[in-house]
Parts: structure tokens; sequence; C-alpha cells
């Protein structure tokens, strides 16, 4: 059985409003209702329950609008909103849809596109609770220059490898924004462009902002300009957070390396998981501990944080043990040193996991995706195998 789609009209043309209301009738498993004519009363009025489209009309008697969206979208935040337009310039149409419509429909109505729009709602709704997994994971470095941004680049194109997988990588390392030189993206959006238009932000707010990346990974980039991090407050971070999670089946976020403060804690507490990044260093294991105690007293539960070792070779300075005992934390994963390839990818502004598919690192990575996405299944495997192939 369709599900059944509740559709409110708030159309000033009383003609066009009937025209369409005929049509959607004629469709299984609707229930129409009408918002009161704004050029007739107070303005929009309730509708039974919470309607899954708004069909708006624009016209000049109803007042502006984006006044008018905003109003919606407050009242209904959940609801699809559909345009029907007779101006159809590319500029009305972008504003239109970063207000937040979902759908813009040129008027007179086209009725094959209406029921096209509306059945796309339905399957989406119908879907909703199938497809959405909702994780969130975070990469943050107990120091500069041990490739944490590289890890978490490479795990989000990994993932979008994987059959009905959406992901978004948000790039929270707002000071340097390094993710965006190893997609090769040059944004047109930031997530500044989010967090002065905070009160029009919603799923399809925060979908315009995206930027759309050949790997198939949609890209929050940090701001252009380090000084703009001011305009960055937790609540931005914990909405976006909060959407992101019910939009995309995984995101990724890149955190400032060795730096927590009140945003970045807020990206934290929303991740599933947190991987602290090190390699076998004095120092990287040195700071990785003063980094996991920070992450406790700012409540970040301990069991959601897990460390990783980047560019392990075995027999360096500090073993495996000796690094587990100072930290009183198993290690979760070893990446590989694969130095040579990781650089030649970041030169050419593709992830080397599609650059270099069979390298050791870009294969090791895919692994690490597998067991996160997969707990359980990778037994004690993290990464790297020793004698007789036994895991290390």
């Amino acid at each position: 059985m369709a599900k059944e789609l509740s559709i409110a009209i708030d159309i000033p043309d009383r003609r066009l409003a009937k025209s369409i209301e005929d049509h959607l009738k004629s469709l299984a498993d609707t229930l129409l209702s009408r918002l009161p004519d704004p050029t007739e009363g107070s303005g929009h009025g309730h509708v039974k329950g919470h309607p899954d489209i708004i069909i708006l009309g624009e016209s000049p008697e109803t007042g502006d609008l984006f006044t008018r969206l905003h109003h919606l979208k407050s009242e209904y935040p959940a609801a699809a909103v559909f345009l029907m337009s007779t101006d159809q310039s590319p500029e009305h149409i972008v504003e239109a849809m970063k207000a937040g419509v979902s759908e813009f429909l040129v008027a007179p109505s086209n009725p094959a596109k209406l029921t096209a729009a509306v059945e796309e709602v339905r399957a989406k709704l119908a879907n909703a609770g199938k497809s959405a997994k909702g994780n969130a994971f975070s990469f943050i470095s107990a120091k500069g220059g041990l490739g944490a941004t590289v890890i978490a680049v490479n795990s989000a194109t990994a993932m979008t490898m994987r059959k009905d997988n959406s992901v978004a990588f948000c790039d929270m390392s707002t000071q340097s924004g390094d993710a965006s030189v190893l997609l090769d993206i040059v944004p047109q959006t930031t997530i500044i462009d989010i967090c002065l238009n905070f009160h029009r932000l919603d799923i399809a707010f925060l979908r315009g902002a995206m930027t759309k990346n050949k790997t198939g990974l949609d890209f929050l980039a940090a701001p252009l300009n380090p000084e703009e991090c001011e305009n960055i407050s937790p609540e931005h971070v914990a909405r976006i957070m909060e959407l992101a999670k019910k939009l995309y089946d995984n995101v990724i976020v890149d955190c400032t390396s060795m730096f927590i403060d009140d945003s970045t804690v807020e990206a934290l507490k929303l991740s599933k998981k947190v991987f602290v990044v090190s390699d076998l260093s004095v120092p990287a294991v040195r700071n990785t501990a003063r980094l996991i105690q920070l992450m406790k007293k700012v409540g970040i539960d301990p069991g959601n944080i897990e460390i990783v070792i980047n560019r392990y070779i075995k027999g360096g300075a500090l073993s495996i043990e000796e690094v587990e005992s100072t930290l009183e934390k198993h290690i979760f994963w070893l990446f590989p040193n694969d130095f040579t390839d990781v650089v030649s990818s970041i030169n050419r502004g593709i992830p080397l996991i599609k650059y270099h598919p069979t390298a050791p690192f870009s294969k090791n990575v895919v692994d690490f995706v597998d067991k996160i996405l997969t707990p359980g299944a990778s037994g004690d495997y993290r990464g790297i195998r020793g004698t007789f192939g036994r895991a290390i």
C-alpha cells in the first residue's frame, strides 16, 4: 500500500489552485487541504497535522516570497515546498532553492511534472527509515603533519564506493581547510554561508550549501579566510551535524589538529567514533595522551575515542605494546607508511584510493572502512599482518 500524502495548497490564483486540486485528487492516497488565502485573512493558518508537501503559488498580492517561505519552513519544517511561478530566470530559481524550495514548477502547472514531483516525495518518505544510518566519524590529529586529513579524505572516498551509501565530508579544520586541496575543490559556498543564514537552515538549505565532488561525496568547506571562524558557534555546528546525519548515511568530519574549542566539542559529541591520529614517535604519543585527557574533560565518551597510527613501520622507535601501555588504550588501526604514493595523490588533488587503488595505503583504507562500518567483521585485524599472515 502506498504511503498517504498530506498536501496543503497555498495558491492565491483560484483557477490555478482548483486545477491543481483536481489533478491531485486523481492521484491515489493523497489528502488535500488549503492554507488560507493571504489576501483574505491575517496570514497563514494551520492545517490538520503536518503536511508532507506544501504547494506555494507566487503572486505580487501575497507580499515577499522569501518572507512567506521563511514562515512556512518555520511552521512546517518537515514539509517539502513546491513553488509554482511564472518567473523562470535562473537567478530566481537558485534563490528559491536556497530558501528551501524542494521543487520549482512553472505555472500554469504541467500535470506530468507535478505527479513526478509528488511521487518522488512519497518514495523518499517511504524509504527514509530504511536508508538513513546517520553515522558520523571525526578525525583529529595529536599534532600537525600526521596525515589526519589524508586519512579522513580517503576514508570518505572509500565509503562512496560502497553500494547505496551517501557520504558527506565536513571540513571543520577551520584554520587551514586542507581537505579542499586534497579533493581539488574550489568551493562556491562554505560553512560561513550557513552560519550567516542560520535562520534559514534546514535539510534543503544544507544540501544546497554542499559542493558536489567527482569522488561522489558532498563537501562542506571550511571558511576561505581563517578570521571568519569567529562566526561559527557551537549551536551552528550542532545543527549542521544533526541535519547532515539525517541527510547522509555517513558523515566524515576533519577537525583541527590538537585543538578543541566549543564548536569542535559539538562535532565530537555527535560522532559515533572519534579517531585520534598519531604515529609511533615520542612527541606524538605524548600529545595523544594529552588530547585524550582533554576530550574526556569536555565530556567526550571515552568509549567513542579510538587511536589510529599513521605511517606505521615495524621496528620503529616505539613498539605498539609500549604505546598501548603508555596510553592505557588499545590501538584500533595501523596505516602503512606509503609516503611517496600519498604525496603524489595530494599533488594531483585526487584521493589515493582513486588515483592508485592498489597502493598499500589504498587497500588498507578500504579495510579500515569495512571495520568501522561493519564492527566485528574484521576480528582482531587492524590493518597490518605480521609473520604467517597473523594480525599484529
